[in-house]
């Protein structure tokens, strides 16, 4: 090839590459955390903040909660985010905390390890929702993401480049297209807002034995809570709102399956300790949703288990009056 033909493929090379990022860039201004920045910015007032994955966005019910507590004074707000660790979180946290002033209590829903899991990740993994890292406070996430340097290094070209940071977009929309490629001749599969029913099982353990095996191996390490968690209570505490850990409603098949294991017990009092240490309240609610039929997977529950979930939450806060700290030392 001529050196005019290098230059032109060159050219083309970059056009076609600018048009592409453009395009994605267009594609992710709606994208699911920008809308939930975008809302949070429109909402005043608010008292209370639900934090969490997707068992939080599937599981708190804001009207409901607000009209149990029948006061003008408090607003509540669902700010739980599917897909997402602590450290998207705490992200969540710092940008309604910036301009928040009323904050009052952070309720933050976790089930499992998700206390006491470590932040490691990978680059690679910044993907769909957790792809907020990247134009949502990016020293705040590399600040508590476990990382090796190579992918620190790739994070800040990452952030520059829209085909990669939001290439969920995109993903996305092929993922649905060989889903239903896949699916052809086949029975229909169960979806709801999440995603598919079926792939939420593998969030689960793979037997009541190794879910047993690392509640122990937890305790005997020591392991502390994980360090995004921690910050989120300090920037709650800093705040001057009290923090209420919310152990979610698990499916009754989960209870069974899982949190019936003597070893749940322990690792569930050892939690317990830790978060007390910082002042925390520790709400145990993994058994307030019994009915399956209030679940719309082995995980989230539907919007009849939603409200029945919050109407009980909004009676517990009325229960702490003005003096929710003297839940601290108590068991769950």
């Amino acid at each position: 090839m001529s050196w005019k033909q290098v230059f032109a493929s060159l050219i083309t090379t970059a056009v076609v590459l600018a048009a592409f990022n453009l395009t994605v860039h267009r594609l992710a201004r709606n994208s699911v955390p920008r809308q939930l920045i975008t809302r949070l910015n429109s909402v005043s007032g608010v008292t209370h903040l639900a934090l969490g994955n997707s068992l939080m966005a599937a599981g708190f019910d804001e009207k409901a909660f607000d009209q149990k507590l029948g006061s003008h004074s408090t607003r509540s707000v669902n700010a739980g985010l599917g897909s997402t660790g602590p450290v998207e979180h705490l992200l969540v946290l710092r940008d309604e905390e910036r301009k928040n002033s009323h904050l009052r209590y952070v309720i933050y829903g976790f089930f499992d390890f998700q206390l006491t899991d470590d932040n490691a990740t990978q680059v690679s993994d910044l993907i769909g929702n957790r792809a907020m890292s990247y134009y949502v406070e990016p020293d705040i996430a590399l600040r508590f993401y476990s990382m090796p340097w190579s992918d620190r290094i790739a994070f800040y070209f990452y952030r520059e480049t829209p085909m990669i940071e939001d290439r969920a977009q995109v993903w996305a929309k092929i993922e649905l297209v060989r889903r239903w490629l896949s699916q052809a001749g086949l029975p229909a599969r169960t979806y709801d807002r999440f995603g598919r029913v079926a792939d939420f099982t593998a969030l689960e353990a793979a037997s009541p034995a190794q879910f047993a095996e690392r509640c122990d191996a937890l305790m005997v390490q020591h392991v502390g809570l994980n360090s995004a968690i921690l910050e989120i209570i300090r920037e709650s505490q800093g705040h001057n709102a009290v923090v209420v850990m919310v152990e979610m409603p698990m499916h009754p098949s989960h209870q069974s399956r899982f949190y019936s294991v003597p070893a749940w017990g322990r690792y569930r009092s050892y939690l317990h300790q830790l978060v007390s240490r910082e002042g925390v309240v520790y709400l145990n609610a993994s058994d307030w949703i019994r009915d399956p039929a209030e679940f719309a997977d082995n995980l989230h529950m539907n919007g009849v288990g939603a409200e029945k979930f919050s109407r009980r939450l909004a009676q517990f806060f009325l229960q702490l009056g003005d003096h929710p700290l003297r839940l601290v030392s108590k068991k769950p």
